[in-house]
């Protein structure tokens, strides 16, 4: 199996969403990929959405190649004008949006005491506010009148997150807005959850300071192993198929009991030294 698991089997029937558009967001890389490939597979049909277009399109090959259709749209979630630009590409190629899936997002290592406000404010915009205007502007354009289904991936956050508090209020922000938003638009037809993942082997973690073998002998969760992107996926496309149309205002935990696991202490899995030494990092 290939590290992105594009050449993963689908545990789900080639027409479970036939017919279906899904738009992704961060829909290049990492479990954004593996949700695009696995959504692909059960015969949806596929936008796109990211910052690096490069990488939209590598994976949108992959799409093809397996008989789908994809369109790649080049955008920042955080940038209203392109947000609309998106929703207006997609109804111009397809004509309709049935499933969203929030996957953009970031943030960076730094202990509390040492975040800046524009650091913060970063981590917010990036997370919460892109998810919001991502979100929004996909019923404004469809699912107020045709009803859809909203997947957010936030994170595996409710135990606190030392070293990630902006990430922690971000994503603590998403779950929050999900279940407002479910209770207020489930008379429109739209059905929101998220997913929450655990620790996850994709290339992006190669930017934190936690290599494998020390999050192994951590313990870090209950199944002692790493999740895949193709674990998050499953439970998107779960989510997003006819077998969630009775669940919404849900968050997942995705993340093999990490949170359950009283056993590990985060401050010896990412670095000690940082909160004596007080390293900073405004970059998101």
């Amino acid at each position: 199996m290939s590290e992105t698991g594009d050449d993963l089997p689908s545990p789900f029937a080639p027409e479970l969403n036939a017919g279906k558009v899904a738009l992704v967001t961060g829909g290049g890389t990492g479990m954004g990929r593996a949700t695009a490939i696995g959504l692909a597979r059960t015969g949806a049909k596929l936008a796109l959405y990211g910052r690096r277009l490069e990488v939209l399109e590598d994976c949108a090959a992959v799409i093809e190649g397996l008989g789908a259709e994809a369109l790649c749209v080049a955008g920042d979630t955080r940038e209203e004008d392109q947000v609309a630009a998106a929703m207006a590409a997609i109804r111009d190629r397809f004509g309709r949006l049935d499933i969203l899936v929030n996957n953009a997002g970031g943030q960076f290592v730094s202990a509390a005491r040492d975040l800046t406000n524009k650091g913060f404010e970063a981590v917010i915009r990036n997370n919460l506010v892109g998810s919001w205007q991502m979100t929004k502007a996909a019923a404004d354009a469809f699912m107020f009148e045709a009803g859809g289904k909203v997947v957010f991936v936030t994170a595996a956050h409710r135990s606190g997150f030392r070293g990630f508090a902006h990430t922690a209020a971000a994503r603590g922000g998403v779950s929050a807005l999900m279940k407002s938003l479910a209770a207020e638009w489930a008379e429109y037809g739209i059905l929101l959850n998220a997913v929450a993942p655990g620790t996850i082997k994709v290339d992006a973690m190669a930017q934190y300071p936690i290599p494998p073998e020390r999050w192994m002998a951590q313990k870090r969760n209950l199944l002692g192993r790493m999740g895949a992107p193709a674990d998050v996926a499953n439970t998107i496309i779960f989510l997003a198929s006819p077998m969630g149309d009775f669940i919404t205002g849900e968050e997942w935990y995705v993340d093999g009991g990490e949170t359950l696991n009283i056993h590990h202490d985060s401050r010896e899995l990412i670095d000690a030294d940082m909160f004596r030494n007080r390293q900073r990092s405004d970059e998101a």
